[in-house]
Protein backbone atom coordinates (compact mmCIF):
# COMPACT_ATOMS: atom_id res chain seq x y z
CA UNK A 1 0.00 0.00 0.00
CA UNK A 2 2.59 2.57 1.15
CA UNK A 3 4.76 1.58 -2.39
CA UNK A 4 1.98 2.21 -4.05
CA UNK A 5 1.60 5.50 -2.81
CA UNK A 6 5.07 6.25 -3.33
CA UNK A 7 5.19 5.10 -6.31
CA UNK A 8 2.09 7.28 -7.63
CA UNK A 9 3.77 10.49 -5.87
CA UNK A 10 7.16 9.91 -7.48
CA UNK A 11 5.55 9.68 -11.05
CA UNK A 12 3.33 12.86 -10.22
CA UNK A 13 6.59 14.96 -8.95
CA UNK A 14 8.93 13.48 -12.11
CA UNK A 15 6.21 14.92 -14.59
CA UNK A 16 5.77 18.30 -12.77
CA UNK A 17 9.25 18.60 -12.84
CA UNK A 18 9.84 17.22 -16.44
CA UNK A 19 6.81 19.12 -17.93
CA UNK A 20 6.91 22.77 -15.68
CA UNK A 21 9.57 23.15 -13.61
CA UNK A 22 12.81 24.22 -16.48
CA UNK A 23 10.29 25.92 -18.36
CA UNK A 24 9.24 28.05 -15.81
CA UNK A 25 12.94 29.06 -14.45
CA UNK A 26 13.75 29.75 -18.57
CA UNK A 27 10.46 32.21 -18.73
CA UNK A 28 11.55 33.80 -15.50
CA UNK A 29 15.18 34.53 -17.11
CA UNK A 30 13.39 35.13 -20.69
CA UNK A 31 10.91 37.44 -19.24
CA UNK A 32 12.45 38.52 -15.56
CA UNK A 33 9.64 41.69 -14.62
CA UNK A 34 5.63 40.25 -14.00
CA UNK A 35 4.65 43.04 -16.41
CA UNK A 36 5.86 41.74 -19.04
CA UNK A 37 3.89 38.58 -19.79
CA UNK A 38 0.72 37.29 -17.57
CA UNK A 39 0.44 34.23 -15.30
CA UNK A 40 -1.51 32.05 -18.28
CA UNK A 41 1.13 33.33 -20.86
CA UNK A 42 3.72 32.38 -18.40
CA UNK A 43 2.43 28.64 -17.58
CA UNK A 44 1.64 28.22 -21.54
CA UNK A 45 5.06 28.93 -22.19
CA UNK A 46 6.84 27.02 -19.60
CA UNK A 47 5.13 23.88 -20.51
CA UNK A 48 6.55 23.99 -24.39
CA UNK A 49 9.78 25.61 -22.49
CA UNK A 50 9.90 22.58 -20.79
CA UNK A 51 9.70 20.09 -23.34
CA UNK A 52 12.23 21.90 -25.87
CA UNK A 53 14.41 22.23 -22.74
CA UNK A 54 14.38 18.31 -21.64
CA UNK A 55 14.70 17.18 -25.36
CA UNK A 56 17.83 19.35 -25.92
CA UNK A 57 19.28 18.77 -23.05
CA UNK A 58 19.55 15.03 -23.37
CA UNK A 59 20.52 15.47 -26.85
CA UNK A 60 23.49 17.64 -25.34
CA UNK A 61 24.59 15.28 -22.59
CA UNK A 62 24.79 12.28 -25.08
CA UNK A 63 25.70 14.02 -28.38
CA UNK A 64 28.19 16.57 -27.61
CA UNK A 65 29.55 15.70 -23.98
CA UNK A 66 29.39 11.77 -24.32
CA UNK A 67 27.31 10.65 -21.31
CA UNK A 68 24.83 7.92 -21.69
CA UNK A 69 21.66 9.17 -21.46
CA UNK A 70 20.40 7.43 -18.16
CA UNK A 71 17.27 8.98 -15.71
CA UNK A 72 19.76 9.90 -13.40
CA UNK A 73 22.00 12.06 -15.54
CA UNK A 74 19.28 13.58 -17.54
CA UNK A 75 17.53 14.71 -13.95
CA UNK A 76 21.03 16.19 -12.78
CA UNK A 77 21.31 17.90 -16.15
CA UNK A 78 18.02 19.11 -15.41
CA UNK A 79 18.90 20.51 -12.17
CA UNK A 80 21.80 22.35 -13.73
CA UNK A 81 19.45 23.56 -16.27
CA UNK A 82 16.57 24.88 -13.97
CA UNK A 83 19.62 26.21 -11.77
CA UNK A 84 21.32 28.51 -13.83
CA UNK A 85 18.10 29.59 -15.77
CA UNK A 86 17.28 30.71 -11.91
CA UNK A 87 20.65 32.47 -11.15
CA UNK A 88 20.44 34.42 -14.49
CA UNK A 89 17.03 35.54 -13.64
CA UNK A 90 18.34 36.83 -9.96
CA UNK A 91 20.98 38.58 -11.47
CA UNK A 92 18.32 40.20 -14.25
CA UNK A 93 16.89 41.58 -11.23
CA UNK A 94 19.89 43.03 -9.50
CA UNK A 95 20.92 44.58 -12.74
CA UNK A 96 17.75 46.27 -12.84
CA UNK A 97 17.67 47.66 -9.63
CA UNK A 98 21.03 49.02 -9.88
CA UNK A 99 20.10 50.94 -13.15
CA UNK A 100 16.93 52.00 -11.86
CA UNK A 101 18.89 53.01 -8.81
CA UNK A 102 21.78 55.08 -11.52
CA UNK A 103 18.70 56.55 -13.36
CA UNK A 104 17.17 57.56 -10.43
CA UNK A 105 20.39 59.40 -8.66
CA UNK A 106 21.47 60.93 -11.59
CA UNK A 107 17.84 62.82 -12.71
CA UNK A 108 18.63 64.18 -8.84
Amino acid sequence: MLSAILSALRIIFGLIFLLFVPGYALTLALFPRKEEITLIERVGFAGVLSIVADILTTLFIDLVLGIPTTAINIVIALLCLTALALLIWRLELLFMKLLERRKLSKGS
